[in-house]
């Protein structure tokens, strides 16, 4: 297995390069972080810069399970914002999904 240093990594990350590492953007790296899904270095205050572990980031890279749910995460996300966009009901779609409680921005 390839160590964060060997990818020439920091020991902190910034949101946008937890979000290159995986294939999203940050805005996809702040909904993980409200889900709980990911947790940023120290206490930082709401619009505080915010930084993530590269070794810890690396373990949960290489955890499927993990993934799959950010994965999911993500798409649920999506999914009730383009339906509450379009006018639908997004009660049936997440209803007891922690991201139904995400706020919109």
């Amino acid at each position: 297995m390839t160590t964060w240093a060997a990818k020439d990594l920091p020991a902190r990350l910034l949101a946008a390069q937890v979000a290159k590492l995986l294939n999203c953007t940050t805005e996809d790296v702040a909904l993980l972080v409200i889900a709980g899904k990911l947790r940023p270095l120290g206490r930082p205050n709401p619009n505080a810069v915010k930084f993530f572990s590269a070794v810890e980031l690396m373990a949960l890279l290489a955890d499927r399970e993990w993934l799959d749910d950010a994965t999911k995460t993500i798409g649920q996300f999506w999914k009730r914002k383009n339906a509450q966009r379009n006018g639908l009901n997004t009660e049936s779609l997440v209803s007891d999904s922690v991201v139904s409680q995400v706020p919109f921005g």
